[in-house]
């Protein structure tokens, strides 16, 4: 495997960030080749004991590329563990961040992959934050992310901490960090006003940014961009009244299951789940229903074939789907959102979207590549008025969080 011209670029131009503020952000967009580029970029350091933390989704991604790279099988190590010995003797050991817990300091660089999913959470640090901190305190550190804070600058705060030289290393917490940059904004709950922490000033961005390397597919060359095919399908009369029954009951009830609907993110999830056919009783667990309307507007549009994917998002949605799918691919949607590369594929369906505005961007691009000829069209089925084109608009047009925004409870 030989890297690009703008990889070997952008590592030289990340190594000047690197050896002056001792980290950097590699935060080009989706398949833009993040992962090579920070091997690069490990490479020139001269340093010889490298440490990769990814998702586990993203394990088998970074195998095939090390193995490419080196054109060298990995070595598993004393430690069970897989390493790499690259000329400049340069070692590679890689592993999930569910696994640094159980790691020994000594790593001289650690390379911080999909750093958003695993290390952003606030105001608390979560517990992969601590047990990867124990390995990151005065080491150079490379993170990668195409969306480091789509969901609002306070993401970087415990991000950046796991750095020695945090450009917000003299805000001992989150929220004394918040008390300088965060917008405040209280919400009603069960237990009265609550502070969200869900705000930032702009200005955090000015303090941050040198450390930051962004490019665009566009910016490196990319022929094509996914574009978005909306298909609206219809629900039958009989999935539509148990539709509006729970509107107006804030009760699912179909046959002889029947479950409440206390919460608003209740009502939602199972509005969502019963346009796919199924639902989810929290006493009983998943349940798969007869009607399929979803699952048949897909299969007359793509058939069962070898090049289409169909990602889905609740888990009683792949036993429906294999029911009907043998040679189509099948994969979560969350998990297989990020890390995983799809360009060999013509068609990528999107069975059932999730609630986030990150994940949306990360896998609308899986079949990006350099070297694709072909356009990138993915494919979102949606029922009008309904649960999901309300979601695909708040999330992928309006770029917010279905969570976060004001539910319409509009009748079919």
């Amino acid at each position: 495997m030989i890297p690009y011209n703008h990889q070997v670029t952008i590592a030289s131009d990340a190594y000047g960030i690197l050896a002056s503020y001792g980290m950097v952000y590699l935060a080009m967009e989706e398949r833009t080749g993040k992962t090579l580029t920070a091997i690069v970029l490990a490479e020139m350091t001269t340093r010889t004991n490298v440490l990769v933390l990814t998702k586990k989704k993203a394990l088998d991604g970074w195998y095939e590329t090390l193995d490419s790279y080196s054109g060298d099988k990995g070595r598993y190590g004393e430690d069970g563990l897989l390493h790499w010995e690259l000329c400049g003797n340069t070692t590679f050991t890689v592993t999930n961040y569910h696994q640094a817990v159980k790691l020994r300091k000594g790593y001289d660089l650690i390379i911080l992959d999909e750093s958003h999913s695993y290390l952003s959470a606030y105001p608390k640090r979560g517990t992969i934050w601590k047990s990867v901190s124990r390995l990151t305190k005065e080491q150079p550190l490379i993170y990668l992310s195409a969306t480091p804070y789509a969901q609002g600058y306070q993401l970087l705060y415990n991000q950046l901490g796991l750095s020695s030289w945090s450009p917000f290393k003299q805000y001992k917490n989150f929220y004394r960090f918040f008390d300088i940059f965060g917008i405040p904004e209280k919400v009603r709950t069960s237990y009265g006003l609550q502070e969200t922490y869900k705000k930032c000033k702009p200005v955090v961005w000015d303090k941050c940014k040198h450390l930051f390397i962004t490019y665009t597919r566009k910016e490196l060359g990319f022929e094509h961009e996914p574009e978005d095919i909306l298909h609206y399908f219809e629900l039958s009369e009989s999935t539509k009244t148990v539709y509006n029954d729970c509107l107006s009951t804030e009760l699912f009830s179909t046959g002889e299951l029947v479950f409440p609907l206390d919460s608003s993110m209740k009502l939602r999830t199972t509005l969502h789940q019963l346009e796919g056919g199924v639902a989810k009783d929290d006493m009983e667990g998943y349940h798969v229903l007869p009607n399929k309307e979803k699952i048949d507007a897909i299969l007359r549009d793509f058939g069962d074939t070898e090049d289409t994917v169909i990602m889905y998002h609740y888990k009683a949605e792949l036993i429906k789907l294999r029911a009907t799918f043998s040679r189509t691919r099948l994969l979560q949607a969350t998990s297989y959102a990020e890390g995983v590369d799809l360009s060999s594929y013509s068609n990528l369906v999107i069975y059932s979207q999730d609630f986030s505005t990150a994940r949306h961007s990360q896998r609308r691009a899986r079949q990006a590549n350099k070297e694709r000829r072909d356009p990138i069209n993915v494919h979102f089925y949606l029922v009008e008025g309904g649960i999901s084109d309300q979601v695909y608009k708040t999330v992928s047009i309006n770029k917010t969080n279905f969570v976060d925004s004001v539910f319409n409870k509009e009748r079919l």
